[in-house]
């Protein structure tokens, strides 16, 4: 973006306030498109592990996390902890520690985490994606970033975290998986319109 230039009463020329509104409106475009995707992608790859025996699921293997479980609790935990920061509850310990739950239980927490984010973001307007949150991090340092910043990592990180358990499912004997890369969502969502 060019220098800011302002006029003689000290506020934005017109064309620099078109630019930021510009900017800021396909943000928000973009940020309600990727929160869909994470909700149809978690969908996708939560239906593939629905149908694992439980020796798949809890197979140890070379990861970040360890096993199929352990990952999608940890895509589950950073959902959930970014949802209390945007409420402004910070959260000071991984909410799966504790977790003796169902397999049914963990891919409903996965999927209602990705739709609450879905709803929290469909209630957000330009002005709200632009604003500053201030939360505490598990470490208790008090960090602050934008909240277009914040829901662009929330659903990065489960990007990348659902790559691994692409990995881990095919390691895990898996042949058949589903395309959840984004391009495949516009595809799809493209075909219906």
């Amino acid at each position: 973006m060019r220098s800011r230039s302002f006029n003689k009463a000290g506020k934005f020329h017109q064309d620099e306030f078109h630019i930021i509104f510009y900017y800021f409106v396909h943000v928000k475009k973009f940020i309600r498109e990727y929160a869909q995707y994470n909700v149809w992608a978690n969908q996708l790859i939560c239906r593939v592990i629905a149908s694992l025996s439980e020796e798949q699921i809890m197979k140890e293997m070379s990861s970040s996390f360890t096993t199929i479980q352990k990952t999608l609790l940890h895509i589950w935990d950073a959902q959930l902890i970014w949802i209390n920061r945007l409420e402004g509850v910070s959260v000071t310990a991984y909410p799966s520690a504790t977790f003796e739950g169902t397999r049914e239980e963990m891919l409903e927490g996965v999927i209602s985490t990705s739709k609450k984010l879905q709803k929290i973001v469909s209630l957000l307007d330009k002005t709200d994606l632009k604003s500053v949150k201030k939360y505490a991090t598990m470490s208790g340092g008090i960090v602050t970033s934008s909240q277009y910043q914040v829901l662009a990592h929330i659903f990065n990180h489960s990007t990348h975290h659902r790559g691994q358990l692409v990995t881990l499912l095919r390691t895990a004997g898996v042949t058949e998986l589903p395309k959840t890369d984004l391009i495949f969502f516009y595809r799809e969502n493209r075909a219906k319109s």
